[in-house]
């Protein structure tokens, strides 16, 4: 199980060996043999926390052999090969690479780039035994998911399933495979980039539901990158106790640059006051591997659950429907599902009326709404003598289009080629 997390500047794995151990809690550790709860992350220095692989390729002069990483940037600043740096970018612009007067593919660097990676984790992992991988973005969405698809798709490896997140899908993939007593009582991550971005994320649910919802709250702000020792601390400090006010929390995880140069003093005795307070570079490539595990192989005692991130659909979209002359509900798109990935068509007979409606149920609290689209212009039928195709698909994050296509029934009924088109707040 991999977790790649990737920017335009470096790149993290961590893995969890594919095989789950049959005896005790945890999993089989790839690199020492041993059992373990937490995944791996690849170092490039052993023994050192050197996790950062520069996202950088490099095309040695005269010669048809690339590097990656480390040794791409060593290359090139040796004077002895061509540096490509910004693979995501060029490879979302879909442009040719100018290398040496020849043109490349970007889209095939960027392939080249992640094949150079998995075979740094040889002999440990050697690509055959990987079983799912899970690509893990700050800003993830439906155009890094495709190109990141796409070029993972040039590599021959044994994954059954590939994925894409955002960060907060990684964290709270994290978090649930924390103990019970954690879960509950509340994460707090703070990001704090070294251009002075800080973010905080913390996890709420609703318990009533079944599985479990989770959804982020966040808040920001911007703490001057030229504030240093005892002013960023104070900075910090009242920026974590003001959005601590509002959202418990357990354990604190600090990740990102700007929390380097051991600045930390009274926000360190403040955020250790009755929590567990965590730092570290790893966390998202960590929560990646986590999240291909649950995936693939969830364990038992991980609590069925359901992330809204926040390019999610937030309700359940369904219709109640009449089977065996019993009424029932017929889910159509679940909460959770991607809006750039949500689309359905089915058929349906209509009961009766000239009206089709949609029951829409909010996961994070509310009450159910209908949606209803009426068909003006359908031809008069008996009851249940109209087929309908629906197609329902989401042009943003918070719109539902429905469309329907009068089917007729039959030769009985020929279609009268109606079709309707309405789109919703949801």
């Amino acid at each position: 199980m991999l977790g790649i997390d990737l920017s335009d500047e470096y790149c993290q794995i961590s893995y969890l060996y594919n095989k789950r151990a049959r005896f005790g809690r945890g999993f089989v550790n790839a690199a020492t043999g041993g059992i373990s709860r937490e995944p791996v992350t690849f170092s490039a220095v052993k023994g050192q926390e050197a996790y950062e692989i520069p996202m950088v390729l490099c095309k040695k002069k005269g010669s048809s052999v690339w590097l990656a990483g480390q040794a791409a940037l060593e290359t090139a600043q040796d004077g002895d090969g061509t540096a490509v740096t910004g693979l995501l970018q060029k490879a979302l612009r879909d442009a040719p690479v100018l290398v040496e007067g020849e043109e490349y593919n970007a889209g095939s660097l960027l392939a080249l780039f992640l094949r150079r990676c998995l075979a740094m984790l040889e002999p440990e992992i050697a690509p055959e035994q990987i079983a799912a991988v899970v690509f893990t973005a700050p800003g993830m969405d439906y155009a890094i998911e495709q190109v990141l698809l796409r070029s993972f798709s040039r590599l021959e490896t044994g994954a059954q399933q590939v994925l894409c997140e955002s960060h907060q899908e990684s964290f709270f993939s994290y978090m649930l495979m924390q103990d019970a007593e954690q879960r509950r009582a509340g994460m707090l991550l703070c990001e704090y980039g070294a251009d002075g971005n800080l973010s905080f994320s913390t996890l709420l649910y609703n318990r009533r539901t079944s599985p479990v919802v989770y959804w982020a709250q966040s808040g920001a702000r911007t703490i001057s990158p030229s504030l240093q020792g005892a002013a960023r601390d104070r900075e910090f400090t009242a920026a974590v106790q003001e959005f601590l006010q509002q959202n418990e929390a357990s354990a604190v995880y600090l990740t990102g640059e700007g929390f380097h140069g051991g600045w930390m003093k009274d926000a360190a005795m403040f955020l250790c006051r009755g929590r567990r307070v965590f730092q570290g570079e790893n966390l998202f490539s960590k929560g990646a591997a986590y999240s291909a595990l649950l995936h693939v192989d969830k364990p038992s005692e991980i609590p069925d659950s359901i992330f809204l991130a926040q390019d999610a659909l937030r309700s359940n979209i369904g219709i109640e429907v009449l089977l065996r002359e019993q009424k029932g509900y017929h889910v159509l798109l679940d909460a959770g599902v991607k809006w750039y990935n949500a689309e359905v068509e089915e058929d349906f007979i209509l009961e009766n009326g000239k009206e089709f409606s949609l029951l829409q149920t909010p996961v994070t609290g509310g009450e159910p709404q209908q949606l209803t689209v009426r068909l003006d212009g359908l031809p008069d039928r008996p009851d249940r003598t109209t087929r309908l195709r629906v197609l329902l698909s989401m042009p943003a994050v918070d719109r539902l289009r429905v469309r329907i296509r009068d089917l007729g029934f039959g030769d009985i009924f020929p279609s009268g080629g109606g079709v309707w088109e309405e789109t919703f707040a949801v």
